[in-house]
């Protein structure tokens, strides 16, 4: 009697059956199981870099301006919390399969070219405003610079730009012997401009408020002035170095 299934008949039959049946069996990584490692991945990398944009210069800060600072961090904090569960609903619909491949691919493509942004790695254009810092004595000092810098941030600055230099979360200020400003080792010239991309009116004020950017440029002998901009071009670009120490764990 047969029901249709055939039965290997010699012993080379029946190790291709059982060949065949492990091959079925053995568990293969999908596109999808792919995609969603990459936007952990890429979840933590923004996390990392947008944390280390407020550990900068805040030696000398007064009571008035840590309070500040306090109160805008609390907002970047609830931007980031918003910013985490949008993605990890993006994981959850990856998981329960209910976006497709191309989908999925479009969406981890879409956040690459944002953390690019973010890491320095590619050009940005958008709304904002350009800073121009006039310095006739040279005499505005790299924590000055800094801190219009951390101003910007704070205030939502998504891309930066001193001169040719793009800024990013490592990025430093100093001067030479000369007195020269320097921007990650590049010198800059009086005037100073800055273009930052972000929301223009949220920016301008929180470089003019009492006490902030403006009142420290113009104490150390300086001008700010700010224009609004529709159409913020920044060119500048950053490369990134291999880690010496550090690698993927697999």
């Amino acid at each position: 009697m047969s029901d249709g299934t055939r039965i290997p008949e010699t012993r080379a039959d029946q190790d291709r059956a059982w060949s065949n049946l492990r091959r079925t069996l053995r568990p293969r990584a999908t596109r999808s199981q792919v995609i969603v490692g990459l936007l952990c991945l890429l979840l933590g990398v923004s996390i990392a870099i947008q944390v280390r944009q407020g550990d900068d210069s805040l030696e000398g800060a007064s009571q008035q301006e840590l309070v500040r600072l306090l109160d805008e961090s609390d907002r970047h904090v609830s931007d980031l919390e918003l910013e985490n569960a949008e993605l990890d609903r993006t994981l959850e619909d990856l998981r329960s399969g209910q976006e497709d491949d191309a989908v999925a691919r479009a969406a981890a493509e879409d956040r690459l070219e944002q953390l690019e942004i973010i890491a320095g790695t590619a050009p940005a254009q958008g709304r904002g405003i350009v800073v121009s810092i006039s310095d006739p004595g040279r005499t505005v000092r790299p924590s000055t610079l800094l801190g219009v810098i951390q101003e910007l941030r704070n205030a939502g600055a998504e891309v930066i730009q001193i001169g040719d230099v793009r800024v990013v979360a490592s990025t430093s200020v100093t001067s030479d012997e000369d007195g020269a400003l320097l921007v990650d080792g590049t010198v800059v010239r009086p005037p100073y401009t800055m273009r930052a991309i972000g929301d223009p009116d949220v920016m301008d004020p929180a470089l003019r408020i009492p006490g902030g950017s403006a009142d420290s440029v113009a104490a150390d002998g300086g001008t700010l002035a700010i224009a609004t901009e529709e159409d913020v071009r920044i060119e500048a670009v950053v490369e990134l170095t291999d880690p010496e120490h550090s690698e993927v764990v697999k």
